[in-house]
């Protein structure tokens, strides 16, 4: 390990000057209309996270706390019916937390870890510190930086164990909230804020996470953080405390000082009671009109004076990597992902390889027959048809669903400029591509020669590899404007049936009725099935006519009208193919950066 460096470049507690947080005339109101009238959520909210301390925001359910936290750290803004002020300011300096400059100097850690499932606190901890540091930072600075962090914060025992998730076996929850605590500690950011930081942990790793956050203070960030009912020896910890009862303040002020305050208005906190379970009870049981004539709800009497312009708000000179990093590292942190989640790793090729197979044993040697009987040529059709569908099918289910799982880790990393939205994309693109790529092929040297297709190999197989980048196209489309795996679930049939439904292999085109026919030209397996004819009737169409094999030649013929297959059109298949893959990626990317941009 170097030595520690004079400017703390590699320490992510290295001692810095502390700057405190205020607001003030914080409000929040949604407007009404004719079913429901309107509702103040927040109504002149103030209060201050003083330098060196950890201050706690809480309050009963649907008191406003995350509202509250949300404005202070940008992630509200006025928007549709929703109206939205603030008097921010850090060290009296006007904060605006919704500018992209301030939100790379705060830092947010959601009461969901948004963490990969297949990384290491390591490796989380260290990406982290690669993207968002500047570019004049050493690998060797980043290394002992991520080492002191996993050191500092309890990890090095699991430094290198999966995180985990719900499937996949891996460190506790509470090193999982230290390390995504970890992960935003490596910029030494102003402002920390953490919504519920100690939800869902038992009281040993609640304490830890809490000391953790001392430490955090005492190094000069800004900590603020919603809680919900702590216990005595968690509530005891904080330092400042604001407690918000129906959108108002009704405590503001030191820990130590709520027995007295709340003695003073007439309800005293009773002994050996937790104070944080007297005041919710107050809050809870007593009505507001009689709070206020207690004297709870005090009004903010601070002068905090004319703010002063520029300071803080100056845009940020750290220089950070371009998009070829940021995508390089995405793509090789994607790869890794894949290679360390093997059960959906061999669910995907398991499946690839059983259904082809299958296909296979069911049309063996289909292809091999000569075409003299219609019920032959059929059958010969039908096993292209569905390779054609499988590929589809394969390639396409798995981008739908790739977004929404990885959403919440997008929109963190993305809020806190790790990356953009281009280099994110980009290495989804190649990761479907290369991904496939390899199932296309796995899946073509399987049934070519079973079935007997008499298409050229590689033709056939770069016809399906082209169907099926087309239809990842439209999955992605879909995965970018919805929000969870369970609502991408229900649009499967919608991904789907249409494809088949206006393709023209089990209804005619003509016979579907005239305002419908036109959905055909935006179906990518319209012209997958076209060319994948093409390329496999080839020899029976064009070389057989030289023989004059008339049987065969009109029985292929037939197959190719029925599905409206033109030879002299290939290259408009080949190009209609190629332009749904770009607009609908294109589409996708604009719906992406619209998604990330609205909701921080």
């Amino acid at each position: 390990m170097s030595a520690h460096s004079s400017t703390g470049a590699d320490d992510p507690f290295f001692p810095r000057e502390g700057k405190t947080l205020t607001w003030s005339k914080v409000n929040m109101s949604v407007a009404g209309n004719k079913k429901k009238p309107g509702k103040d959520l927040l109504q002149d909210v103030w209060g201050e996270c003083p330098k060196k301390d950890i201050t706690a925001i809480m309050g009963p359910s649907g008191a406003g706390k995350t509202s509250l936290l949300n404005i202070i750290a940008g992630r509200s803004r006025t928007g549709g019916n929703l109206t939205v002020t603030a008097d921010v300011r850090l060290d009296n300096s006007p904060v605006d937390p919704t500018s992209l400059d301030i939100r790379k100097q705060i830092a947010f850690v959601a009461q969901d870890d948004s963490l990969m499932a297949t990384a290491t606190p390591r490796e989380s901890i260290r990406f982290s510190a690669k993207l968002r540091l500047s570019r004049a930072t050493t690998e060797d600075e980043l290394d002992t930086l991520t080492d002191r962090m996993i050191d500092s914060l309890g990890l090095s025992h699991c430094a290198d164990t999966y995180v985990g998730s719900a499937l996949m076996k891996g460190i506790s929850g509470g090193e999982r909230k230290r390390t995504s605590v970890g992960v935003e500690l490596v910029t030494k950011p102003a402002i920390i804020f953490l919504d519920e930081p100690t939800s869902g942990l038992d009281s040993y790793s609640a304490t830890q996470v809490i000391d953790l956050l001392h430490k955090v203070a005492e190094a000069g960030t800004s900590v603020l953080f919603t809680i919900h009912q702590p216990s005595s020896e968690i509530f005891n910890a904080f330092d400042h405390l604001i407690l918000l009862n129906k959108g108002r303040v009704m405590y503001q002020g030191a820990v130590d000082a709520i027995p007295t305050f709340f003695e003073n208005c007439k309800h005293p906190v009773p002994p050996n009671y937790n104070p944080a379970d007297w005041i919710m009870t107050i809050a809870q049981q007593i009505p507001e009109e009689q709070l206020n004539q207690d004297g709870f709800y005090q009004s903010d009497d601070r002068n905090l004076g004319v703010s002063l312009e520029g300071g803080f708000n100056k845009k940020s000179d750290i220089i950070t990597h371009g998009a070829a990093v940021q995508s390089s590292m995405l793509f090789k942190r994607e790869l890794q992902n894949i290679v360390r989640d093997k059960a959906s790793l061999g669910a995907r090729f398991g499946i690839t390889i059983f259904l082809n197979l299958l296909f296979g044993i069911i049309f063996l040697d289909v292809g091999r027959l000569d075409n003299e009987d219609f019920s032959r040529t059929r059958s010969h059709f039908g096993a292209l048809v569905m390779v054609m569908i499988s590929a589809m099918f394969g390639a396409a289910q798995p981008a739908l669903f790739a977004i929404p799982v990885e959403r919440p880790v997008f929109l963190r990393e993305y809020s806190t400029n790790h990356y953009g939205v281009i280099p994110y994309f980009m290495n989804r693109l190649a990761i479907e591509a290369t991904m496939t790529f390899l199932q296309t092929l796995v899946a073509m040297l399987i049934v070519h020669w079973l079935i007997g297709f008499q298409a050229n190999f590689f033709l056939l197989a770069f016809v399906a590899y082209a169907l099926s980048m087309a239809s990842t196209a439209v999955a992605v489309l879909l995965g970018c404007a919805i929000d969870d795996t369970k609502m991408a679930q229900e649009f499967l049939p919608l991904l789907f049936v249409p494809q088949m439904l206006f393709a023209g292999f089990f209804v005619a085109i003509d016979l579907l009725p005239t305002w419908l026919q036109w959905v055909q030209y935006v179906c990518s397996l319209t012209y997958g099935v076209r060319l994948g004819m093409l390329a496999e009737f080839d020899s029976c169409v064009n070389v057989e006519t030289a023989l004059a094999n008339t049987t065969s030649v009109r029985n292929c013929e037939m197959i190719l009208e029925d599905i409206n297959s033109d030879y002299d059109s290939a290259w408009w298949y080949w190009l209609l193919l190629a332009a749904l893959f770009i607009v609908l990626r294109l589409w996708a990317l604009w719906v992406l950066r619209s998604k990330a941009q609205s909701f921080y």
